[in-house]
């Protein structure tokens, strides 16, 4: 089965890479436990989940004893940018720039955030004029 894009991974999906990315394998049984307090699920939903994140190539997993231990085959990174591009590309006609804008506009970011952006935008600015 050929592999989907990252940026079809379901909010769940998300939810449950996010536990397996931080604790860098799992059981079925962990990932319940963590998800626990924010997104109770049953044992035999995040098993099904498991199971359609293998077939689309984003874990693998090992068979210990009596449990499956699973580990990523992706890295967070790779899910981010192919997310984000896909956000970009549906939402704001392929334009980053249209992106920030609104995030800008639409007092997303905190002033801490914002004056980060413009530094790294000056930055960006400088580097770009000594090339």
């Amino acid at each position: 089965m050929a592999r989907k894009k990252l940026s079809s991974l379901t909010d769940l999906e998300i939810d449950i890479m996010n536990v397996v990315w931080r604790l860098g394998r799992a059981t079925v049984r962990q990932i319940v436990d963590s998800l626990r307090d924010q997104r109770p699920l049953a044992y035999t939903t995040v098993q099904t989940v498991l199971s359609i994140l293998t077939q689309k190539g984003v874990v693998q997993y090992t068979r210990e004893g009596r449990a499956y231990v699973y580990t990523a085959i992706v890295k967070p990174e790779g899910v981010r940018k192919e997310t984000v591009r896909a956000v970009v590309d549906k939402l704001f006609a392929g334009s980053p720039q249209s992106l920030v804008l609104h995030l800008i506009e639409s007092d997303a970011l905190t002033a801490e955030e914002a004056e980060s952006l413009r530094k790294l935008l000056d930055r960006m600015a400088s580097e770009a004029s000594d090339d």
